[in-house]
């Protein structure tokens, strides 16, 4: 298919197939997931001001926020009796306080540039955060979490009282932990170090996000090829897995202070964690007793495939909560 509004004319007459021929017109709504809003707080109905606030925010976003807009675009000409409501990633971390998501930079060039952390992964964080609280039978205000998000690019996000103070995401996606092919913290002056030795700022930015982490370490985007190749003896592999779990744990103990210790629950969830149960608590928080934190690896290798479930032994002052991400159900209640 050549374009967005080619591949959504299919699913629309798919749809009408079969459902009704009036499908197109019987949408009650139509939900669009958005990287960057920029400080948006709350999803909003698009119109020719949000769509400029999207477009605006991709200077932030230039890989993910413009595919969204010929989403958006192409819905809206295909649906075009149907609300449409942009439901964005940044949303949820617009509650972290300011000492949260300040750098240290000039202040004067943070305002001008819009230069702080925003956070992503927060529709998942939020739909995360209410099934948590639903399992521990508490109200989201009153839950504090550290939840752990796996997938192809990594984050983590503690919560307190059911809203973000802080996330390991900053400007960009580029920030925090070890990732499939994206670096994560550095130090900043390893690019003005690259530069002068010849390269220039595009080749150093595509380095960073498409030939770093488990790609650049390993050779390998699989993580669990990557596992597979360290049990076997693969010193590049062991490393690699070694680095991750370090900047996973510095983050996790970063976050217990964040919440002054007060955790109702360490969650696991996206593709990493509801994968191979090796990569997920078992191996993670290994190691963590002395912190009220332990294991049922029974329970542990049982959570797989899309369940639920508590994996914390009888013992552990923390539970800890293996759950599967549902964007697409957070959006569609959002919208």
């Amino acid at each position: 298919l050549p374009d967005h509004r080619a591949a959504l004319r299919q699913v629309s007459r798919f749809l009408a197939a079969a459902f009704s021929p009036a499908f197109p017109h019987q949408v009650l709504g139509v939900g669009h997931r958005v990287v960057h809003g920029g400080t948006i707080g709350e999803s909003v109905l698009i119109d020719e001001r949000t769509r400029g606030a999207v477009e605006e925010a991709s200077r932030l976003a230039p890989l993910h926020n413009p595919p969204s807009l010929h989403c958006i675009d192409a819905a809206r000409s295909l649906f075009p009796d149907s609300p449409h409501v942009a439901v964005f990633d940044t949303t949820f971390h617009q509650t972290m306080p300011p000492e949260a998501y300040t750098y240290a930079l000039p202040t004067d060039l943070c305002r001008q540039h819009g230069i702080r952390r925003y956070g992503f992964h927060g529709i998942s964080y939020s739909h995360l955060t209410k099934e948590a609280a639903r399992m521990l039978g508490k109200p989201p205000e009153h839950t504090n979490l550290i939840i752990c998000h796996l997938g192809a690019g990594n984050s983590m996000c503690a919560v307190q009282g059911g809203r973000s103070v802080n996330t390991t995401m900053g400007l960009t996606p580029l920030e925090g932990l070890m990732m499939g092919s994206r670096c994560g913290d550095i130090d900043p002056a390893i690019v003005p170090f690259l530069i002068g030795h010849g390269w220039n700022a595009g080749e150093v930015e595509d380095m960073m996000n498409k030939r770093s982490g488990f790609l650049g370490m390993t050779g390998n985007i699989d993580v669990r090829s990557v596992e597979d190749r360290a049990l076997a003896g693969d010193e590049a592999c062991q490393l690699a897995l070694a680095v991750y779990l370090r900047r996973l744990r510095k983050y996790l103990g970063a976050f217990l202070v964040d919440l002054g210790g007060q955790v109702d629950a360490i969650v696991f969830s996206a593709g990493k964690a509801q994968g191979r149960a090796a990569r997920r608590p078992r191996i993670a928080l290994s190691g963590l007793e002395w912190a009220g934190i332990e294991i049922d690896r029974a329970a542990n290798d049982a959570t797989v495939r899309g369940k639920a479930g508590e994996v914390q032994a009888a013992g552990s002052r923390v539970k800890v909560l293996v759950l599967p991400a549902d964007e697409q159900l957070e959006i569609a209640e959002q919208t």
